[in-house]
């Protein structure tokens, strides 16, 4: 039977919570029995995982690591630095023993990708707002953590480059931030013409679309899901004016801000 049957299919993760946490330089957790199916992303720091009393794994800063339930546990924070990291939980629901089997045989760890940041960040600024829909929400975005994870792991040949991801985490790290071109060739570790070359090869944007397009589709998010006022979410999501930011709305949706948020309401 394949892993990916339709019954494997119904894998998820349910009364999910996904929560942004600072752990002190030096800290421990464990050694503990783990009882759910957590997510790990770092974002600065790094971490020593130990798994059943085997080997030590490292896990520095852009890696996610899975942990799965029914192992102990020890885990060792940076030394030296405070570790920042988003950490994505719940009960791991509908395992069917072939895909438990396959879960198993992962490295628990890979790079971390942007698009593995922007699901966890989306699933922290849900609960956050308590917009989680009695929960659901949540956990499909917590299952949808899980299963790009999956998704990255089997189809690694197809991933893209690997400046490109660094690219696109270090523009949803720093949507509100006035980021230049060269500021994200900088994060990718190569030069703005290349950088453009490659965005366009492979996405067939530039660098900077892409970052302006990432801005807009979170100020829409945060008018349609949030009570937010509009001048904080254009701050927020790097834009210097309320006008520019209405104006950029009006132009992808055809609607301003405030109609956007009435025709939401309605539907």
């Amino acid at each position: 039977m394949s892993q990916f049957d339709a019954s494997a299919r119904r894998l998820r993760i349910a009364d999910a919570t996904a929560r942004q946490l600072v752990q002190p330089a030096g800290s421990r957790i464990g050694p503990r029995r783990q009882q759910e199916i957590q997510l790990m992303l770092i974002h600065s720091g790094s971490m020593t995982l130990r798994l059943d009393g085997g080997a030590p794994r490292h896990v520095p800063t852009g890696e996610i690591c899975l942990l799965l339930p029914g192992h102990t546990e020890e885990i060792r924070f940076d030394e030296h630095l405070d570790t920042h990291e988003t950490l994505v939980r719940g009960r791991m629901e509908n395992s069917t023993p072939q895909m438990r089997v396959w879960l198993e045989s992962l490295r628990p760890t890979r790079t971390l990708s942007s698009a593995l940041t922007y699901l966890a960040r989306e699933a922290v600024t849900t609960e956050q707002t308590r917009l989680t829909a009695d929960g659901a929400l949540l956990d499909a975005l917590a299952t949808a953590v899980l299963w790009r994870f999956i998704a990255e792991f089997r189809n690694l040949p197809a991933a893209l480059p690997g400046s490109i991801e660094d690219a696109r985490l270090f523009i949803h790290q720093h949507l509100g931030e006035p980021i230049t071109l060269t500021d994200i060739a900088r994060a990718a570790t190569v030069t703005p013409a290349h950088l453009v070359r490659m965005f366009r090869t492979h996405m067939d944007t530039t660098p900077i679309r892409y970052l302006w397009d990432r801005r807009i589709s979170l100020g829409v998010e945060l008018l349609t899901s949030t009570g937010l006022p509009v001048g904080s979410i254009a701050v927020r999501c790097g834009f210097r004016t309320s006008f520019h930011f209405s104006r950029k709305v009006k132009e992808t949706t055809g609607l301003s801000p405030s109609e956007l948020r009435t025709s939401t309401a309605r539907a």
